[in-house]
């Protein structure tokens, strides 16, 4: 897959706030912008993780740790799901 390379400074205090080691801010930052696409609704989750290749079950696990659902229904939508 085709990557794009991105040199960006972020503050050095963000670090401790996203919980992973210096190094490892590239693939976590990838992560969060897949998470927040798929929070958009602009990617389906499945794609996101293959796209941060993590495999589907990995993925969920992510997003259940940033408390994201993969199931993305207007309020409209639930309440006819849930039958209301």
């Amino acid at each position: 897959m085709e990557k794009v390379s991105l040199a960006i400074k972020l503050p050095k205090a963000f670090v401790p706030l996203v919980g992973v080691r210096e190094e490892a801010l590239p693939e976590e930052i990838e992560k969060l912008l897949a998470m927040e696409l798929v929070r958009r609704g602009a990617l389906t989750y499945t794609k996101a993780a293959e796209l941060v290749s993590m495999s589907q079950a990995e993925f969920i696990a992510y997003l259940g740790t940033h408390h994201v659902s993969i199931f993305q229904l207007a309020p409209g939508e639930m309440r006819e799901e849930v039958g209301s």
